[in-house]
């Protein structure tokens, strides 16, 4: 087995810029002034209404087509259509914890609220805190090893690697106080396969799953597809690389201490990372363009 006693004890990076591409940059959360709430650019959390019981799409447009534009409009009328005097009271009250859960970042509250397929919505005001996801394996058996761990937040970037520091305890720090995971196909591999290798309490954050929000916005393929299809280009040098050239790499450094597979193969986890956040920011856009009427967009 190739020792890792020439490299640094933790791998820890400022997060590249994505130049030419979005960055979670423009979805810091804000609060805008009253005048402007509920126009371009606010959020589109706080101009969700489907949070509301019994709210689906159907309703929350009705709402939107009576200048109802955001959460404070809402609160601010004694009569919104269709709700009774009554649902209306309801309808305030989950509007008011909403509002408090946003001020403590609780995306949790939102995640059991929106359900899945609004989850999205919770993107553009949790960007900035989200954690990015990605693992590199040696197979796709659930009993496969775990070789390398991903982690993107804000401008961090964290490497976890198997036999140096993957650990339990690193992985917990790695994620940190996150509101919410990103990942693409998460839900389906990497997700499990961390909560089966490497239980923390963390893995069970609220989750967006970049690939069915993809596919409800027409972009279908896996992670690589989706970028050339929103135009991010990769280092030529690992363009064409899959899952099981990440395999051999492993292979290579584990077998051969071949220290240049090991870096290639962080840097293309690497990518994959940080790739991640263009295709969310680009997908949620454009999920939001789909939901809000034109002229609200």
């Amino acid at each position: 087995m190739a020792t890792f006693s020439h490299l640094p004890p933790k791998a820890i990076y400022p997060a590249p810029s994505l130049e030419g591409a979005l960055t979670s940059d423009a979805t810091v959360p804000w609060t805008a002034a009253p005048e402007a709430r509920g126009g371009p650019g606010t959020p589109i959390l706080e101009r969700s209404f489907v949070l509301i019981d019994r709210v689906g799409v159907r309703t929350e447009r009705r709402i939107w087509d009576q200048g109802v534009r955001h959460w404070d409009h809402f609160l601010d009328r004694r009569t919104v259509g269709p709700f009774s005097p009554a649902r209306k009271a309801e309808a305030d009250a989950v509007i008011e914890r909403a509002k408090e859960a946003l001020r403590g970042r609780d995306a949790g509250f939102f995640q059991s609220r929106l359900g899945g397929p609004h989850i999205w919505r919770l993107y553009p005001s949790f960007a900035r805190e989200a954690a990015f996801v990605d693992i590199e394996t040696t197979g796709i058996s659930r009993h496969s090893a775990i070789t390398v761990v991903g982690v993107l937040r804000g401008d961090r970037f964290t490497h976890l690697v198997r036999f140096r520091d993957l650990t339990r305890g690193e992985l917990s720090a790695a994620l940190g106080d996150a509101p919410l995971l990103v990942t693409y196909n998460g839900a389906g591999f990497d997700l499990p396969m961390l909560r089966l290798h490497y239980p923390v309490p963390e893995l069970m954050l609220p989750h967006l799953d970049l690939r069915y929000v993809a596919h409800r916005v027409g972009l279908h393929g896996g992670l690589k597809r989706i970028e050339r299809a929103i135009g991010v280009v990769r280092d030529r040098e690992f363009a064409m690389m899959t899952g099981e050239d990440a395999v051999h790499l492993w292979h290579l450094w584990e077998r051969k201490g071949n220290a240049r597979a090991l870096d290639l193969l962080l840097r293309y986890n690497r990518a994959d990372v940080v790739n991640m956040r263009a295709v969310a920011e680009h997908v949620c856009a454009e999920s939001e363009r789909m939901a809000l009427p034109p002229e609200a967009a």
